[in-house]
């Protein structure tokens, strides 16, 4: 099935139209009143042509991102690999850890509420807790780049 928005598009673009396009186009009111106005945007698109670059723009803009580059080419790959992997040695015993206290919040909760509100908290918690893991992992490699800048400005 085609609507409204597709068979615009495709006007639009100059693409051609399938038979269902073709169909609706004939069919549809909003469609045939927007159709004149689709064909003269597909045939302001194809006139358009692409101005060639000026000549030495690729010199220019090598030149100024020259020095940015240069900062961000001596990024210490081998040591933000081992700062994460350091930091991802404890994890099993963290997911491990919340998996039994969340098991044992389950039995307490299912004990004490209705099954469904019990189950719920412990969704809750559930995923209050992955967020939380993975602010702080995602946070990792942002604080060893931030220590990198900061032993940088106090060397220079």
């Amino acid at each position: 099935m085609t609507d409204c928005e597709e068979v615009t598009t495709a006007l639009a673009l100059g693409a051609p139209l399938d038979a269902g396009a073709r169909a609706h186009l004939a069919a549809c009111a909003r469609c045939g009143a927007d159709e004149v106005r689709a064909r003269e945007i597909a045939r302001t698109l194809a006139a358009y042509a692409v101005p060639a670059p000026p000549p030495g723009l690729a010199g220019r803009v090598a030149a100024a991102a020259g020095p940015l580059l240069a900062r961000t080419r001596h990024v210490r790959a081998p040591r933000l690999a081992r700062t994460i992997a350091a930091a991802l040695v404890p994890l099993p015993a963290i997911v491990v850890w919340n998996v039994v206290v969340l098991r044992a919040a389950a039995r307490l909760l299912d004990a004490v509420l209705p099954p469904a509100l019990g189950a719920y908290l412990v969704f809750s918690y559930a995923t209050l807790l992955a967020l939380l893991l993975a602010a702080s992992y995602a946070a990792i490699p942002l604080l060893a780049e931030r220590q990198r800048r900061r032993r940088e400005e106090s060397h220079a």
